[in-house]
């Protein structure tokens, strides 16, 4: 596994979960170009059955840099709401086990090969060069940086999907998407000569959020809530004119529809994500389906939501503090709920596009409307890059390293091993 704050000299083999335990997944065919193989595996109790015969677990190695392995199926959003099953190509190695009876399957592989299906699977191998190398820069020093380290307990760096990175293997990786890797390859983005927690999302909605107003760390100084357009003036939020202005009346921004057309959007984009409004949108409910999606989120019995207050908000307009008050048998009852991914949670019968809303122009007496209507903007947390919004500064001429010094504020870029 990667050392949390260790630099590397050279380029590092990674892990990743492929399938994890809580995917609670039973089965999968493996097929390995390397030897015209099929293998059919599945759980058995606490051991696997690889084409009819019983093992501990499986290790299949790679032969060489183009080995392929075919996976069919593994979780693709896990969590949220574009989740689905896909099928997906791998280079390197696989070690295939059992985990509390369900399957788990590790690919191991070096971090540049990596990176090609992250640029490729965060966003589509077709945009602009620019772009991939902005993505595969901050997906280097995200992985390298090691800040949250989800899944150390299963003893892998990352998994394949959105809670890390998005990496759906080698079906969607372009001849872009590997110069893109070539020409940065080693190049990582520092602060203060240490490697960057690089975060990013799909859409910002025109203004990035500061890290503390989301996950309620340290503040980091290239994590902060920058305006998302040329001038990068600010705008205050904390207004309630301002602020319903901004979700009603959206201003310009790189990631709005005005950079980036929205009818050409699509190919731009990830393949397993939606073809949606990413820059403004909004969601409405009857007063029966908020309270069920609540009632069912939260295991409560509300008769009926009353009101949701926003009792604090990040630079960006984002909830991060929200109070819910509901009846139940004729009695007021409230709950709040502190963190932007628990509030997207809750009011989605998924999970909610962004945090970043407000409720019925900023009305929070929902039995004077007949539908509650969330107005919003952005998709994801909006930490740092906004991914729509760096191929607006793409399409528009912007380099790579003009993208980063965009979005992370106070850095500088180094290349540490060729």
């Amino acid at each position: 596994m990667l050392v949390k704050g260790v630099i590397p000299n050279k380029e590092p083999t990674i892990s990743i979960g492929l399938v994890l335990p809580i995917d609670k997944q039973k089965s999968i065919s493996i097929y390995s170009k390397i030897d015209d193989e099929k293998y059919e595996i599945k759980v058995v109790g606490s051991i696997l059955s690889v084409n009819g015969e019983k093992k501990d677990k499986l290790s299949l190695k790679k032969a060489s840099n183009s080995s392929t392995f075919l996976l069919e199926p593994i979780t693709a959003g896990r969590g949220f709401h574009w989740q689905k099953r896909i099928n997906i190509s791998v280079n390197g190695s696989l070690r295939v086990m059992v985990i509390s009876e369900n399957l788990f399957i590790v690919n191991e592989i070096g971090l540049e090969s990596y990176l090609m299906s992250v640029a490729t699977s965060e966003m589509s191998g077709e945009c602009p060069i620019s772009l991939l190398e902005a993505q595969t820069i901050a997906a280097r020093s995200w992985i390298i940086a090691s800040e949250e380290q989800k899944h150390i307990a299963l003893g892998i760096d990352v998994c394949n999907d959105d809670c890390c990175q998005r990496y759906q293997g080698t079906k969607n990786i372009s001849d872009s998407a590997q110069l893109a890797v070539h020409n940065t390859r080693g190049i990582f983005v520092t602060y203060n000569d240490e490697i960057c927690d690089t975060r990013y999302s799909k859409s910002c909605g025109g203004i990035s959020e500061s890290n503390e107003n989301v996950w309620g760390d340290v503040p980091k100084k290239y994590l902060r809530s920058i305006f998302d357009n040329k001038r990068n003036n600010a705008i205050d939020l904390s207004h309630k004119n301002n602020l319903q202005n901004w979700f009603l009346k959206p201003q310009e921004s790189y990631c709005n529809n005005e950079h980036v057309n929205k009818n050409e959007l699509k190919r731009y984009l990830g393949f397993v994500d939606e073809e949606r409004e990413y820059f403004r949108w909004q969601i409405s409910y009857s007063h029966e389906e908020l309270t069920k999606i609540i009632n069912d989120k939260l295991d409560k019995s509300f008769d009926s939501i009353v009101r949701l207050t926003p009792l604090k908000r990040g630079a960006s307009g984002r909830i991060t503090k929200l109070e819910i008050s509901g009846k139940k048998n004729d009695s007021l009852h409230k709950l709040v709920l502190y963190n932007e991914y628990d509030i997207r949670d809750a009011l989605h019968p998924k999970f909610l596009y962004s945090s970043a809303f407000i409720i019925n122009a900023n009305s929070n007496t929902l039995s004077d409307v007949e539908k509650i209507t969330l107005s919003g903007g952005g998709w994801g947390h909006g930490v740092g890059l906004c991914q729509i919004g760096a191929l607006g500064m793409s399409l528009n001429g912007k380099s790579s390293k003009e993208i980063l010094k965009h979005y992370f504020s106070s850095i500088k870029i180094k290349r540490f091993y060729d």
